[in-house]
This record gives C-alpha cells, structure tokens and sequence, in this order.
C-alpha cells in the first residue's frame, strides 16, 4: 500500500522537483565517492595521482554545483516569466538577498578576490555560497514525499560510506592521511573531509537523519529490516561521531534529543493520533538507549570521551571562563570577530576573510599572533565576515523557516508528509546547536543548506493585491 501511494506521489511530482532531488542527490554523494576514488588512487601511486593531496577536487565540485544551481534557477524563473506562471514565495526572497549580502561582502571585502587567507582547502568562494544556496533553493521545490524520502536515502548512504571509513580511521586504517590535523590524536575520525572537528559536524547531521528515519519507520515503511537497520547505522555513525573527540557535535546531539524530546511533548496537543504518537516515542526512547549504550562502551573501551571531559574540565570551565583562551581558543577568536563587526558593520570585513580581523587587532605582531579564518561559531562569523544585515537577514530566515516548519508538522494530518518533515526539521535542529562552536566549511554546509530549503514552505505566493 505504501508503495503504491508512494508512485502515485512520484508520478504528480514535477519535473522541476524531479532536477532539484537528483541534482542534490549528486552532490551528496558524489563529494565522499570522488574522495575515497582519489585516495585509493594516490595510495596505489597511480600515474599523476600519487602526488594527490586528500580534499584536492572537492572545492571545484562544489563550486562547479554552485554555478549549475545559479543557471538552473535563472532559468527556471526566465522560464516561469515566459509562461506567465511565476510567482515568488518567502524562500525566493531569502534566496536572493542571501545572495546579495554574500556579494556586498565579497565586493567591500578588506582583502578582495582573498578567501580563508587563500587556503584551497579551507575556503568558501562565491561559488560554494552559490552552490549552498542553490541547494537552499532547490530543497524549497522539493514538495513530493517520494522525492523527499529518496533525498534521506542519499544522506543514509553518504551516512554508510563515512561511518565505515571513518570506522578503520579508529584503528589508525587510512587510505590517504588527515590534511588538516597533522597534531591529529591517533585513531581519532575525520571520515573523508580530512578534520576531526569537520567530521563531528557531519556525523551529527548523518545521524540524525538515520536516527530520524528509525523514529519514524512505522510511518514511512513496514519493513522491519529497514527499521532497525536504521536503528543499528544511526549508533554506528554516533560512535564515529564520539571518536572524532569532537566535542561541537556533542553539543550538536544534544540539541537534536532535546528537539525530539520538546516535540513530542507539544505533539500531544497536534493532529497526530495517539497510538502513532506512543509508538514514535518508544522508538525515540530506545534510540535513546541505544545511545546511551554506544556511550557506555566507548568510556569503557576508548579514551575518546573521558579525555575530552578531563580537556574540558582542565581549560573549560568557569575558572577559566575569563581567560580568553577558554574554549580551545575560541574566546579571543569571538573577541577579534567582535572588534571586526565593530570596525565594519554594514558588509563586515569580507566574504570568508576573517583572518584580517585578526590583522587589525591593535596587539597583532606580524609573525608571531594567532590568525584564524574560521570563527568557530557560524553565527558570529557571519556576522563579522559579512556584517550585521547579513546576520539578521540568516536569523529571519532560520526563524522562520523553523517556525513554519513546526505549524506545518503540527497541523499536517498526512503521516507520511508529517514525518519526512519532522526528519528535516531533527537534522536542522542538530546543524544549528553545534554550530555554536563550528563553523561553516565547504564539504559540509551543502548538507545543512538542502534540509533548510527542505523545511522552508512555498505555500502562499506574495502578492501586493488587496483582497476584495
């Protein structure tokens, strides 16, 4: 029955929809794939390749998606206009001043045409904006329940191919080297994109999407095999998620359960029946107990845990609160990001140029201070690197994109449409709590950037019209 509902959905799909799933597909999938093809090449020393360093082609995949995205939706509204069929909605209005704040940074920038103090691998150009964008832009088409269920699949197999790589990296098993972390703790993870705190980030977001799927099984499949496969990979992947020592994606997790702990409390009171209710919540519960266990072994067995707390208790806590080192340095990066803000408000200091706040500071000596190019903490980076408008205009658009997304689960009485939703909203929900302490980087955003068009309505049209 459910396949059967599931092709008829498919089948009113738009083509439109159909371009943006598969397109986005793409490039989820094909940003680990082309890694590991490259690693195994440089590995074996195959021609040129054995020079190959880890991350070398995924700046240019995404900037090649990004300009791809940037036609298709030029065309697509060229299209509408032609046929007297386009209409804009609140996630076009967002879209396009997105763009416009990431350009009048990119413009004004202190240091123009400089991205991340000129790293190939650390960057955001223009055109990865553009591609997190596009796929921003691409997730709000994306209404079909099908389409949304096979997006989920692709995250689930990007899920498998990061948690078994990152698995062996638990043994010291590699297949290239980590580029980013030559201070690297042994047998710590960072799956294909070559950073254990990059790796946290995107273990978080896998697993919330496995573990979301394994929450709502009974309403998307009946196949037990299914259901507790999910069950079994979403613990698989958090266990590589503790392993990368990342302590930003502990906070990620918590902000996922307690997305999922909030919402089925205030879903008491929403359109969902009650026995549908009951069994979503076991399952959460013994997600939860799958965690926990995941938890318990990994203190008994591994380091990975127990050396972060006693890290965190060391230079962490409130005694060290003032000390501006607080937070593995974070507290003077904030500190610069602050004083940049301050000194160029309106378009901040430039697009992804946060290394020249670091420059401006009256104590800064050529050589001997910190630069950072990343805040560690989206939301100020944006702030600092793209100025206060910019900044608002993020918030708005999260506000309300999430306020949307939690009226329309709450009221919607389709299961299937409810659900999908919900999994959305779990993944977004986990990106946006660890992003307190992370910050953007370009082999991971694309993944946060889908779900957020994902859960941002075109329901009604802006219209200027007085009804009556």
């Amino acid at each position: 029955m459910t396949e059967a509902v599931s092709s008829k959905s498919l089948q009113k799909a738009n083509l439109e929809e159909k371009i943006a799933c598969y397109i986005s597909m793409a490039l989820l999938v094909l940003l680990p794939v082309e890694e590991i093809i490259f690693e195994f090449l440089r590995k074996f020393k195959v021609g040129s390749f054995k020079k190959f360093t880890p991350t070398k082609y995924q700046a240019e995949i995404i900037a090649g998606f990004g300009i791809a995205l940037t036609v298709l939706v030029v065309a697509r509204i060229i299209y509408k206009a032609v046929k007297k069929q386009l209409k804009f909605y609140v996630a076009d209005v967002f879209y396009f001043t997105l763009i416009i704040f990431m350009l009048l940074s990119m413009i004004f920038s202190v240091n123009f045409g400089v991205f991340s103090g000129g790293s190939h691998y650390n960057c955001e150009w223009p055109t990865h904006f553009l591609c997190y964008f596009g796929l921003f832009y691409a997730g709000s088409l994306i209404k079909d329940s099908t389409l949304r269920k096979r997006l989920l699949y692709a995250y689930i197999v990007v899920a498998l191919i990061e948690a078994v790589v990152a698995f062996f990296q638990t043994f010291d098993w590699e297949i290239a080297y980590c580029l980013f972390r030559t201070d690297r703790i042994a047998k710590t993870t960072y799956g294909t994109v070559q950073n254990t705190n990059f790796y946290g980030t995107l273990a978080c977001i896998l697993t919330a999407a496995a573990s979301g799927l394994f929450i709502f099984s009974s309403k998307i499949t009946k196949s037990k095999v299914f259901k507790w496969g999910m069950f079994a990979l979403s613990n698989f992947v958090f266990y590589t998620l503790l392993a990368s020592q990342a302590r930003l994606a502990w906070l990620g997790m918590a902000g996922f359960i307690f997305f999922y702990a909030v919402s089925l409390v205030v879903m008491r009171k929403g359109a969902i029946d009650k026995a549908s209710l009951k069994q979503i919540t076991i399952d959460f519960l013994t997600l939860i107990i799958g965690y926990v266990a995941v938890i318990i072994i990994t203190i008994i067995c591994t380091p990975y845990i127990v050396s972060r707390v006693d890290y965190t208790v060391e230079h962490d806590t409130f005694a060290t609160i003032t000390d501006e080192g607080f937070g593995s340095g974070r507290g003077w990066i904030w500190k610069v990001a602050f004083y940049a803000t301050r000194n160029h408000p309106l378009t901040g200091i430039g697009l992804d140029n946060l290394g020249q706040g670091f420059r401006e500071m009256p104590t800064y000596i050529e050589g001997v201070s910190l630069v950072q190019d990343k805040g560690h903490n989206e939301y100020i980076h944006i702030m600092a690197t793209q100025g206060i408008p910019a900044i608002i205009n993020y918030l708005l658009l999260l506000f309300y994109s999430v306020s949307r997304a939690v009226k329309n689960i709450f009221g919607e009485k389709d299961d299937v449409k409810r659900s999908l939703l919900w999994i959305c909203l779990g993944i977004v929900a986990a990106y946006l709590a660890q992003a307190l302490l992370s910050s953007s980087v370009l082999n991971v955003a694309p993944y946060f950037w889908l779900m957020l068009g994902i859960i941002t309505p075109r329901i009604n049209p802006i219209t200027f019209k007085k009804k009556g």
